[in-house]
């Protein structure tokens, strides 16, 4: 059984928001993202990787 994290802690681990975190898995952005139903909590693969795509700034 794979293990999930919701929105917050996903938040933390990739340093973005909640709310953008939550548009994304609403918008089928992160793989593996799924609800029960509509306004329930998200569940996210601990494994998916970050969304984002991060511009390096030296």
């Amino acid at each position: 059984m794979a293990e999930y994290m919701g929105t917050k802690e996903a938040s933390e681990k990739w340093g973005l928001s909640q709310a953008y975190i939550t548009k994304l898995c609403r918008e089928n952005k992160i793989l593996g993202a799924e609800q029960d139903a509509s306004g329930s909590p998200w569940r996210i693969p601990k494994d998916t990787k970050s969304p984002a795509k991060r511009k390096e700034t030296d």
